[in-house]
């Protein structure tokens, strides 16, 4: 293993892709975010060997391009909300049924966010996960089990 690199798990999404946009939080509580990449892996927990220092992973002999979101902590955590380096990771507060441009989501730690770029998905799920980064102060909030990001604004 190259200096630097070490091994790990995808924690989530459950399944992992491996497609352009999607973030992925490690067994080490890092997340991460692929790059240029449309791989479609679907694989549930893989193992990985992630390199920080050139950003890549190695999944099933494929290296993909990555950028650290956050780095790893060992801090406690509840179970609604952490927030370091910008980042926001809680679940949305009832039935999440996808965006159509302006969507509002409400999340269980309290906060309103809105949606500001022009995307539309649909899905139904109940309480999934979120996680809200931010890169160039500009805030994206990915939803598990949803391959793309979109771009969100605090209203509370």
């Amino acid at each position: 293993m190259s200096q630097g690199c070490f091994e790990s798990t995808i924690l989530s999404p459950k399944p992992f892709m491996g497609n352009n946009g999607e973030i992925f939080k490690l067994s080490d509580g890092s997340l991460w975010e692929v790059k240029y990449e449309n791989e479609y892996l679907y694989e549930y927990y893989p193992k990985i060997i992630v390199c920080p220092q050139k950003s890549i992973i190695s999944i099933k002999g494929k290296i993909l391009d990555v950028q650290l979101i956050k780095k790893s902590t060992n801090s406690k955590k509840n179970n609604s909300e952490t927030i370091e380096n910008d980042v926001i990771e809680s679940k949305i507060d009832g039935e999440f049924e996808g965006w159509d441009g302006d969507t509002i989501f409400k999340l269980i730690n309290g906060q309103v966010w809105q949606q500001t770029d022009f995307q539309i998905t649909l899905s139904l799920k109940l309480m999934p996960k979120v996680f809200i980064y931010k890169i160039d102060n500009i805030y994206k909030m990915q939803v598990e089990g949803i391959e793309k990001s979109i771009q969100v604004i605090r209203l509370k």
